[in-house]
C-alpha cells in the first residue's frame, strides 16, 4: 500500500464536506481538460492496477474515493486521490495563463506545466506532504475534535495499512502545528497548489480560525489570488 492510499482514505471522511466537494468536482460542467489531466496522471502511475482510460471518467475517480463502483475502482482510491488533487492543481495553474482567468476551458494559449512539475504532483514525497497538509489543516481551528480523531484513526487502523504509514500519520497528529515547516518542503508552485487543494478537502471551513488558516496557507505557499479562487471554484469550497 502506498502513502497515496492513505491520502485516499483521509479524503473519504476527514471532513464532513469532503464528500460533497468531491461530488462537486466530479459533476461540475465546463471543467474542460480536468478529466483528461486526471486520466493522464493515472495512465502514467499505478492505481490499483487500473489506468485512467479504464476508470473512464473523473466521476469514476471520485467514485473510487466515495465508495462507489466495483471492487476494482475501490482499489484505485489512492491513485484516484492523487490524480484528482494533481489535476485540480494543474487546472488552476493553467487557467492562470489565460487572458480571462475565469474561463473554464483550457485555451490554445495555455501552456502545460513543466514535465518535472507534473511528475512532482504524484511523487512519493508529495504523497507524504499531502498527508501532512491535511492533518495540519485539521488542526487549524485549535484542536482535533473527537469526530475528526475517530475519522482519522478509522482510516488508518484498517487492513492493508503498513506500520510505516500508520507511524507517519500518528507522528503528524502528535506534532505541534507548524505551517512554516510544511511549506519549506514544497518544491514548486504545482505542489503548492496541490497542497492547498488537499487542505480544502480536509476541513469544513466553517470557523473563522479555518478561514484565517487558509489565507495564511495561501500566503505561505506564495499562491496568487486567482489560483486560490480557482481552486475554491473547482472544489465548491466557500471563499475565505
Amino acid at each position: 500500500m502506498s502513502f497515496g492510499n492513505i491520502v485516499g482514505r483521509l479524503l473519504q471522511g476527514m471532513a464532513g464536506q469532503s464528500r460533497s466537494r468531491l461530488e462537486h468536482t466530479a459533476s461540475s460542467q465546463g471543467l474542460g481538460g480536468l478529466m483528461d489531466i486526471a486520466q493522464d496522471f493515472l495512465s502514467n502511475k499505478q492505481a490499483g492496477g487500473m489506468t485512467g482510460g479504464q476508470l473512464g471518467s473523473l466521476g469514476a475517480l471520485a467514485g473510487a474515493l466515495l465508495g462507489g463502483g466495483g471492487s476494482a475502482a475501490k482499489g484505485a482510491a489512492g491513485g484516484s486521490a492523487m490524480a484528482i488533487l494533481g489535476a485540480l492543481a494543474a487546472k488552476a495553474l493553467q487557467n492562470k495563463q489565460n487572458a480571462q482567468p475565469s474561463s473554464t476551458n483550457l485555451t490554445s494559449g495555455a501552456q502545460p506545466l513543466p514535465q518535472e512539475e507534473m511528475e512532482a504532483l504524484t511523487a512519493p514525497q508529495t504523497e507524504r506532504l499531502v498527508i501532512r497538509a491535511m492533518i495540519t489543516a485539521a488542526k487549524s481551528d485549535g484542536q482535533l475534535d473527537q469526530k475528526e480523531m475517530d475519522s482519522i484513526f478509522g482510516k488508518i487502523n484498517t487492513d492493508g495499512v503498513t506500520d510505516e504509514e500508520r507511524r507517519l500519520v500518528m507522528d503528524e497528529l502528535s506534532r505541534p502545528m507548524d505551517l512554516q515547516a510544511l511549506v519549506s518542503s514544497v518544491p514548486n508552485e504545482a505542489v503548492a497548489a496541490e497542497l492547498y487543494a488537499a487542505s480544502l478537502f480536509a476541513i469544513d471551513i466553517d470557523t473563522e480560525a479555518e478561514r484565517i488558516y487558509l489565507r495564511q496557507l495561501a500566503q505561505a505557499l506564495e499562491l496568487d489570488a486567482g489560483t486560490v479562487a480557482r481552486l475554491h471554484q473547482l472544489t465548491g469550497s466557500p471563499p475565505v
